[in-house]
């Protein structure tokens, strides 16, 4: 009996022996795992503070109305660009279209009307939809 009994307790040492080998590899093989991780998070919060520095640099206002200047030659919306309203025709019919030689339908193009500068200024300014208080009004009319 004690033969048995020892062959078991050799048994069972022999198994947990085995089994604490198992667990410490599989533990360094987490760890590194778990290093890798970190090093990829680390590595990923980096390129997201770079890109993070480039956006605001290319978001930058000064750049952007420099390249706006330099590329796109936009300029300042004058008055006599402005037209009203009532500068619309009423009678435009939206709805009439033809057919074109590719059987496609195109809508008719209305009559030019003239441009608001064509008109007078005076004519133009008068024409114009002012919502706010003018300036010289709340200023008192000094300048």
């Amino acid at each position: 009996m004690t033969r048995a009994v020892t062959i078991i307790g050799l048994f069972l040492t022999i198994l947990i022996g085995a089994g604490t080998y198992w667990v410490s590899h599989e533990v360094e093989r987490l760890e590194k795992r778990y290093a890798e991780i970190q090093s990829n998070i680390l590595a990923e919060q980096e390129s997201i503070h770079v890109l993070q520095a480039e956006w605001s640099y290319l978001n930058n206002p000064e750049r952007i109305e420099r390249l706006s200047q330099e590329y796109l030659s936009l300029d300042q919306i004058k008055v006599l660009q402005m037209a009203s309203i009532d500068d619309l025709p009423e009678d435009a019919d939206l709805h009439q279209y033809r057919i074109d030689k590719f059987g496609e339908a195109v809508a008719f193009l209305p009559i030019p009307r003239p441009r608001p500068g064509d008109l007078m200024y005076d004519e133009a300014a008068d024409a114009m939809i002012i919502d706010a208080p003018s300036v010289a009004a709340q200023t008192g009319g000094a300048q």
